[in-house]
């Protein structure tokens, strides 16, 4: 039976664009392939099987297979088994602020965190001499900041994850409140900035 037109391989303009999925996919911490293959996912307009995804962009059933199940244990993807194909069929989730606050949730925020924890231990350790001393005032600068990056990423993730409001409502409400947090992030970043200015002058 010749395939029917959801069946046909990818139209080549279209195939032009996965470079874009992996350039995205790469930024946001991703590797290449498995932006190329999230595109896939997209651009197919159906659910694809492992072996579709191999074909389709030329790769071995192994390097697919990875990709598919990076990709679904970061919830970019769904995976749901299909009787009549007998196989799994992969499906892109398609909202990019979840893929994004997921990022920043399980790899940004513990980053964060430790280096929070190391400036907060160090200025501990400083803050038992002399209380004049510079590295004091720049370590709890880091921790305020740190403190505010933390911040940012927690009503981000909030709100991505808002399944009561569409996107343009959760993309307001995150530039709102950004925009609040970056005016307390740039009165930190000046007196940051004066601080080493008035030590070079």
């Amino acid at each position: 039976m010749p395939p029917t037109k959801t069946e046909a391989p990818l139209d080549e303009k279209l195939r032009e664009h996965l470079r874009d999925f992996e350039t995205f996919f790469e930024a946001i911490g991703f590797k290449q392939r498995q932006g190329r293959v999230w595109g896939m996912l997209v651009l197919a307009g159906r659910p694809l099987s492992l072996g579709e995804v191999a074909e389709q962009l030329g790769i071995s059933i192994g390097s697919a297979s990875e990709a598919l199940t990076e990709l679904r244990e970061w919830g970019a993807i769904t995976s749901e088994f299909s009787p009549t194909h007998r196989a799994q069929l992969h499906s892109p989730v398609s909202d990019t602020l979840s893929i994004v606050a997921t990022v920043l949730r399980r790899r940004e925020q513990v980053a964060i965190e430790r280096f929070k924890e190391s400036a907060r231990h160090a200025l501990a350790h400083l803050q038992r001499g002399d209380e004049r001393d510079p590295r004091i005032e720049t370590l709890q600068s880091i921790v305020t900041t740190s403190d505010i990056a933390q911040g940012a990423i927690q009503f981000f993730v909030t709100t991505a994850n808002g399944t009561s409001m569409d996107a343009d409502t959760r993309l307001s409400r995150l530039m709102r409140r950004m925009m609040g947090l970056g005016a307390k992030l740039s009165n930190e970043a000046i007196k940051f900035i004066g601080k080493n200015d008035g030590g070079r002058a």
